[in-house]
């Protein structure tokens, strides 16, 4: 035996709690108990009074341990799966085309759908919005480049990237108060996983998962479903509604307390004729059939979304329905189940712990539909295929980090908030401006990364965190705005070109910043309008152009373009050679 685990269900109108190890491929059972909760603490599988489920918890706990004769310290729970929420996002970005794209190109890109992923949940901002919700992972569906599908951003190049992510999140609200019930009875937290995950992991093994099923854990507050195909679970859903409906429905009609209520219901499966005692004192008997006609209704209605989620889900009715939790055991609920399904009622069945051969130890006080989702909270703990919890410290706060992978520094930081912006810097902004008529864009620099230590050491993104790493980041800095001078755009296109006695000089073009004149040295502000185009010269610009010194000079001047004679008037064109000299005339 490599190790055990104490697995708890904290549900909707009980408490489980299962001591149990992997032995070669069996699971065994080596001990377990069953409590209800006093007082209703619990609603549609949140917890609403904590030191209410905490006792009971407690109780739980203190009553295994005096019977295995050690302290349990650690416990694996399940989140409801009504609290799973699950987004798609998209994130794009301009990038330079002269640059490689880099990890921290794509990381950036990454954060950036993630931040809309869980903005789009809460409406909120990415920093208020990851303190309302654990990641408990994402993936990437599609990267894309200019647009257009690719495998592999990395080493690539061009002007804009995007990629499709889909991202699931739990309310930290649930989490947190798991934790808080765990940590009033001395426990710490060993794993956490969903019941629909749960659920699956012993009802629907790898074996039959290439068989198109839907599993419904029918339970009191919630029916969670997962469908499996193409030998995957490939989608989870949740009904708010299970078999505390039904209680209050006989409640309603026979004028009983939640608690007998509960009671009459659960006598419908052993019994014939039940006697009952309503809020009045009067003490009253009636057939089973009687009542289930009461509740009729209810169970239809149940059913009926119930199969309105799956084939939600599914697209097209499944090719079987397997039922666990105790409210599957209700009357004509799978019979209804099949109906709306347009199924023969045949393929609709009830999964119990004892029909699963590789898990040992059951008893009679933990058997049934019912006893599925906790035995398998305990060997999803056990095979390690929950989800992955560490805390963690970034500057000083604490972070809890869900995940099934080995959680890095960067994924740290987005649990706690922090956007691309503050890891990785944003570009300083860009300087805009028509040259010609043309828009121009000048982008800023790239802003100054994050300097980030881990436990006081100098750390990178992709370095592994582990349980209580002290992260320290020094946020990332924007970079400086875009700058241009009016010499960074003019190039020989703009200038013109001419020969002056052999003499290659080159005529600087001329140069306007909205509507005012400006030579190549001034700086070019946002939103301008530049105009940069060539001169039109005639000869006698050569003499503003270079200096002719005319000390001593006697004669006649003679000018020539292109070997002809020419005046000062002459116009110049791109290229042309002019010679310019002084003829002595006889005397």
């Amino acid at each position: 035996m490599d190790r055990e685990v104490f697995a708890l269900d904290i549900g909707t109108r009980t408490v489980v709690g299962v001591v149990l190890y992997k032995e070669g491929r069996e699971f065994i059972i080596k001990d377990y108990e069953v409590l209800e909760h006093e007082s209703r603490a619990m609603y549609d599988g949140q917890i609403h009074d904590v030191e209410v489920v905490a006792e009971s918890v407690r109780r739980v706990k203190e009553n295994l341990e005096k019977r295995l004769g050690y302290e349990l310290k650690k416990a694996a729970v399940a989140a409801a799966g009504r609290a799973l929420v699950t987004v798609e996002a998209r994130a794009e970005k301009t990038i330079s085309p002269f640059k490689e794209i880099d990890g921290n190109d794509i990381r950036s890109l990454e954060a950036d759908a993630l931040g809309k992923a869980i903005k789009s949940i809460s409406g909120k901002n990415t920093q208020e919005a990851f303190l309302d919700y654990h990641c408990v992972g994402y993936s990437v569906i599609r990267w894309y480049l200019e647009g257009e599908p690719i495998e592999n951003l990395l080493g690539q190049k061009g002007r804009n990237i995007s990629v499709d992510i889909v991202a699931t999140f739990l309310p930290r609200s649930v989490v947190e108060s798991l934790i808080a019930v765990l940590r009033r009875c001395g426990l710490e937290l060993d794993s956490i996983t969903l019941e629909p995950i749960a659920a699956s992991f012993l009802a629907v093994p790898p074996g039959m998962r290439r068989l198109n099923l839907a599993l419904v854990d029918i339970g009191a507050g919630t029916s969670d479903i997962a469908l499996s195909r193409d030998g995957s679970i490939f989608a989870y859903g949740m009904v708010p509604m299970a078999g505390d409906e039904i209680t209050e429905k006989i409640c309603e009609a026979f004028l009983l307390d939640f608690a007998e209520g509960e009671r009459v219901k659960r006598e419908l499966l052993t019994r014939d004729r039940i006697e009952f005692t309503d809020i009045l004192g009067l003490c009253r008997q009636l057939e089973s059939r009687e009542i289930m006609e009461t509740v009729k209704e209810a169970v239809w209605d149940l059913s009926a979304r119930i199969a309105g989620r799956i084939l939600e889900l599914n697209g097209r009715p499944p090719a079987a329905v397997l039922c666990v939790g105790g409210g599957s055991l209700l009357p004509g609920l799978q019979e209804a189940i099949a109906a709306n399904l347009e199924i023969p009622k045949d393929r609709v069945g009830v999964k119990t712990l004892e029909s699963i051969q590789f898990v040992k130890g059951c008893g009679s006080g933990l058997s049934g539909p019912f006893a599925v989702t906790p035995v398998g909270i305990g060997a999803n703990a056990l095979e390690g295929t929950t989800l992955s919890f560490i805390k963690v410290y970034v500057n000083d706060g604490a972070v809890h980090i869900l995940g099934r992978d080995k959680p890095t520094v960067f994924q740290a930081l987005i649990h706690a908030g922090f956007s691309s912006a503050r890891i990785f810097g944003l570009p300083g902004p860009a300087l805009t401006f028509r040259l010609n008529g043309e828009l121009k864009v000048v982008p800023g620099s790239l802003g100054k990364p994050a300097v980030i230590t881990v436990d006081g050491l100098q750390a990178g993104l992709d370095d592994p965190v582990k349980e209580g790493a002290r992260i320290m980041i020094e946020e990332a800095r924007p970079g400086d705005p875009g700058r241009a001078r009016v010499r960074d755009f003019i190039n020989d296109e703009h200038r013109v070109l001419i020969y002056i006695n052999g003499r290659e000089i080159p005529v600087e073009p001329l140069v306007e910043i909205n509507d005012r004149e400006a030579g190549p040295q001034d700086e070019i502000t946002g939103d301008s309008s530049v105009v940069i185009r060539k001169r039109e010269l005639i000869v006698s610009d050569i003499f503003n152009i270079i200096d002719f010194d005319l000390r001593g000079v006697s004669g006649c001047l003679v000018i020539k373009v292109n070997k002809r004679p020419a005046t000062f008037t002459t116009p110049l064109s791109n290229g042309d050679a002019v010679e310019i000299f002084w003829e002595n005339v006889p005397v």
